[in-house]
């Protein structure tokens, strides 16, 4: 799977052709999409219209007891990647509309030892979900290029079960345009 998202990423990175105006940026997010954080790359496809692709992550470990005095691990990971669009409207201080689809992978590991245990226990679980996102927020960025920060929020619809649900993250990146 991860080799699919490193060839989407490179295809993406140079499907579009170098006509005059073009610009990148790369910035580091936190928060947003990418949950706890993430790397993006953007790239200029039209005037103030950049297409972007992300990668993020959340991972966290919990341990507790059972009734039975056994030790309960449990790790869960998130990796969101991301592709979208975003409009800019401004010179240098720019108002950002955006939006796209966040593919998360999720991985689950659980894990009873102990010594009352039978011979221990482990589950591991592996999966996905497609989440629609969008983006509001504002964005300094000198069209010369350079240093770039932004700020906004990010509402991800998740849909899981036939249950949908809007998260509001908000999210502060930095970053460099060239």
């Amino acid at each position: 799977m991860k080799n699919k998202i490193i060839m989407a990423i490179v295809v993406l990175c140079c499907s579009f052709n170098s006509s005059k105006g073009q610009t990148n940026n790369i910035y580091a997010e936190f928060l947003g999409v990418g949950l706890l954080g993430s790397i993006n790359y953007e790239r200029m496809v039209k005037d103030n219209i950049f297409a972007r692709v992300s990668y993020g992550g959340f991972s966290v470990e919990s341990t507790d007891y059972d009734d039975y005095w056994n030790e309960v691990t449990i790790k869960t990971s998130i990796n969101p990647f991301s592709l979208g669009a975003h409009y800019l409207m401004g010179n240098k201080l720019k108002l950002e509309v955006g939006g796209g689809i966040s593919y998360w992978m999720i991985s689950f590991d659980g894990e009873v030892s102990g010594a009352n245990d039978v011979g221990g226990l482990s589950v591991s679980e592996d999966g996905g979900f497609l989440m629609f996102y969008g983006s509001l927020g504002f964005r300094y960025q000198n069209p010369e290029g350079g240093l770039n920060l932004k700020a906004g929020v990010s509402p991800i619809l998740a849909t899981v079960d036939g249950e949908s649900a809007t998260l509001a993250w908000p999210h502060l990146a930095i970053g460099y345009a060239f």
